[in-house]
């Protein structure tokens, strides 16, 4: 019988070549759509998982609360891991984890390597597996390193690795003692050397409270440790080490730094577990589409089907013998079109995986998961999209339908209100990407308070001794305005963070950011200084700092006074913050740094819109370590400025690769997953849209054969192929219209609390929902025409001669 069904389907499939090809199409693209999306989300949800573990491990975090923020950070105090093992037994041990790059001599080259300096103990937390050498002592001993199969086989070609030296440009001898397993993608963690932070004065887990580390710290939990409970046990730390009142210690799950971390100085971009709800939602969505265009295209052909069904009935055919004949067509349309789906999902991969993650990584595609979603898909589609048909044909009477009786009003009705459900749902994919695009817009021409453009960033923390020197060379050149060294770097926090008691609110505590640069700071990004001056070398208190002052060994008391004297400005948002109505001049005391007020300058933001402008301090010294250095060039001979930057370089700093990037360019990255938002809605919505249009094709061609005789009549009587045209296709533009009433309030709401997480964004203006409702209604006409005026146009005697 199951043969009989498949062999009628397959002459059906093939009877029918028009609509088989636009229901393959629509349902091939909608599953297509699933199978990529869904892929996505698998990946998106296995961060970090790929180690045995990873529901023991933990990264320590910090959090803020003061009148103005509340902010987690991942600099805790430098010893608190350690302290935490001693005090509590349920930590089995821990970890410090810096990423940095280490630059090593191979042959006659300088290559630059990502990597990671840890702990002792950093393999036994993240166990990732090893090609050679023992995991539980390759980083016991200062110097020793692990080194990834990648970079084994560029620095040796095949050769033995472990028990192999390789020298870092400043000198330093590193000794290989394992071989690991190229770290996965999906990983927060990124590098191919692992770096012993024995020894390591960066790395030296002291009880030193007042100073906040700059790499995150991890620990390992027993076997069913509850963290919640230990974490509400921490009120002995606080109060032991004498924690700030607004400060709180928590443990994150490794496996939420990806999707639902949003602390400061991540070692690493994250990605939004709202973005991952989001493609679900657009992956179920686009599915139903696909369901409610195939539902519409079978059931337009049903005037065709109807007089087969009814023979079938009156030859004894019972209902469910004709319910289990549809279904096995709708299983067969599925199965081809999961075929299809399949193969397009296999062609667009790596360019849609590019896309959607950002980086030239290819995220897998197939595995045994993939396959049970893929079943799961097909069995669902097919039954989701088959059933009604299967149900309503069925059901037809055969002495009507073998009389023409039946003209399916009832069901029409339905069929317009899935057409209504399919535009609504691409009525709000539409609006959603012009506010995306809107809000990146936005973002690209926003005034940030200094000027972006022309503007080289390169990472800068060598010895201060060149530092002037360099400098000179470089403004000697005449397309090379200024140059500037500086603690803050675009799209990192600034250099430092400390907080003051509000006076208002002694319980609350007012969170400053800090920036410690040289006298060409302000000049070389173009900040607006609104009151006061500038830093000037012509003003020796202009560069007193605690650094300096400690070397003296003064009493404390004179230390103080000294410290006051320390020249500093401050941002509009810092002086709102404190409440100054006269800044220049006035003292003030913000914890870590003490001074008099010389200048206040404009709002300037170097992260990203989605925060609000701190309050900023800014002082200056010459420090030995900076972070960054700031070039301001001019637009013409562009290339030549680099290469002339690119050879003082060399002659300054030749141990060292010149890595530079445009200011304007980080900028935009910080951006990246935004961006991919608003590509994403559009595909979106340009798939809904046109698998919609499908639909609407069904349902026009049954109204058009509903209407054959109507439509004859009315050319007798005289009736114009416009008017013709417009009386078919005025009923479904008003279900377009309906269909975007419905949608517009929906995508407002949505696209409402996207902008949320903006602290600065557009507003979501009338014409947006005009524009996408207008853009549909051309679409669906451009849809309707070829239907109506193909009815219009058609000789009245061929519809009329039976009457």
């Amino acid at each position: 019988m199951l043969k009989n069904y498949i062999k009628i389907a397959f002459r059906n499939l093939i009877r029918d070549k028009a609509y088989s090809v636009l229901n393959l199409i629509g349902l091939s693209m909608g599953l297509a759509s699933v199978i990529m999306i869904m892929a996505y989300v698998r990946y998106e949800l296995s961060y970090d998982k790929s180690y045995s573990n990873h529901t023991q491990v933990y990264r320590l975090t910090r959090e803020a609360k003061s009148a103005n923020t509340d902010e987690v950070f991942i600099d805790v105090p430098s010893g608190l891991a350690q302290a935490l093992q001693k005090e509590f037994p349920a930590v089995n041990t821990f970890s410090g984890v810096f990423a940095s790059n280490v630059e090593v001599k191979h042959h006659n080259d300088i290559v630059s390597i990502n990597s990671i300096q840890a702990g002792a103990d950093f393999f036994k937390i993240f166990n990732f597996p090893f090609a050679k050498g023992d995991p539980g002592s390759s980083l016991t001993e200062p110097g020793s390193i692990v080194i990834s199969e990648r970079i084994a086989q560029k620095l040796f070609a095949g050769k033995e690795a472990v028990g192999s030296n390789i020298t870092t440009v400043g000198g330093k001898v590193l000794h290989i003692t394992g071989v690991m397993k190229n770290l996965p993608a999906n990983s927060h963690l990124t590098g191919d050397i692992v770096v012993s932070g024995s020894g390591d004065k960066s790395m030296a887990e002291s009880l030193n409270w007042m100073a906040y580390t700059s790499f995150p710290q991890y620990i390992l939990l027993n076997n069913h440790t509850d963290a919640r409970q230990l974490e509400n046990q921490f009120a002995s730390i606080y109060k032991k080490y004498q924690f700030p009142k607004d400060v709180s210690i928590h443990l994150q799950p490794v496996t939420d730094i990806h999707l639902r971390s949003h602390a400061q100085n991540e070692i690493s971009i994250n990605s939004d577990i709202k973005y991952v709800y989001i493609f679900m939602s657009a992956a179920l969505l686009i599915l139903f589409v696909a369901c409610i265009n195939y539902i519409n295209l079978t059931t337009a052909r049903s005037l065709q089907r109807a007089k087969e069904i009814g023979l079938r009935k009156v030859l004894g055919a019972l209902r469910k013998q004709l319910i289990m004949q549809f279904l096995t067509e709708s299983f067969l349309f599925f199965f081809i079109s999961t075929v299809l789906a399949l193969f397009i999902s296999y062609t667009m991969w790596p360019a849609f995986s590019a896309v959607i993650t950002g980086y030239e990584y290819v995220m897998p595609l197939f595995d045994t998961k993939s396959a049970l979603m893929v079943f799961a898909v097909f069995v669902t589609g097919g039954l989701l999209a088959g059933a009604y048909p299967a149900f309503f044909l069925s059901s037809l009477q055969p002495v009507k339908v073998l009389r023409g009786l039946s003209k399916f009003g009832i069901n029409i009705s339905l069929r317009k209100a899935l057409v209504v459900l399919q535009f609504t749902i691409s009525g709000v994919l539409m609006v959603s990407t012009i506010v995306v695009y809107q809000q990146l817009n936005f973002i690209s021409n926003a005034r940030l308070g200094f000027n972006k453009d022309n503007l080289i960033t390169v990472p800068f923390y060598m010895s201060n001794s060149h530092v002037a020197a360099f400098k000179y060379e470089l403004t000697k050149n005449r397309d090379i305005q200024s140059a500037t060294v500086a603690s803050w770097s675009i799209g990192k926090d600034y250099g430092g963070s400390s907080s003051m008691e509000d006076k208002k609110d002694p319980k609350r505590q007012l969170q400053f950011s800090f920036i410690n640069a040289d006298f060409d700071f302000v000049k070389t990004m173009q900040i607006n200084v609104k009151a006061g001056r500038n830093f000037s070398a012509a003003f020796g208190t202009d560069t007193v700092n605690a650094e300096n002052l400690n070397k003296k060994n003064l009493p404390y008391e004179q230390f103080k006074k000294e410290l006051a004297t320390q020249s500093v400005i401050l941002n509009e948002e810092a002086v709102k913050l404190l409440d100054i109505k006269k800044p220049v001049g006035h003292v003030i005391s913000t914890g870590a740094v003490q001074g008099t007020i010389i200048g206040v300058a404009e709002n300037f933001n170097g992260l990203t819109l989605h925060q609000k402008i701190p309050a900023v301090v800014m002082t200056c010294s010459a420090i030995s370590e900076y972070g960054q250095m700031f070039i301001r060039i001019s637009p013409r001979n562009t290339q030549n400025t680099l290469n002339y930057i690119a050879d003082q370089w060399k002659k300054f700093y030749p141990s060292h690769r010149f890595d530079f990037a445009f200011a304007d360019d980080k900028l935009q990255k910080l951006y990246s997953a935004d961006k991919r938002l608003g590509t994403l809605f559009g595909t979106f919505a340009t798939l809904a849209i046109a698998i919609g249009c499908l639909g609407l094709f069904g349902l026009i061609s049954l109204t058009v054969q509903n209407r054959l005789k109507e439509i004859g009549i009315r050319k007798v009587l005289g009736a114009s192929v416009i008017d013709i045209t417009s009386l078919i296709s005025a009923d479904f533009v008003k279900l377009v219209i309906v269909s975007f009433v419905i949608s517009s309030p929906v995508a407002w709401y949505l696209m409402t609390n996207w902008l949320q997480s903006f602290a600065y964004r557009i507003d979501i203006h009338w014409w947006i929902f005009l524009i996408a409702c207008g853009i549909a209604i051309v679409i669906s006409l451009v849809t309707l025409s070829f239907q109506s005026i193909k009815a219009a146009i058609a000789n009245p005697v061929k519809s009329l001669r039976s009457e």
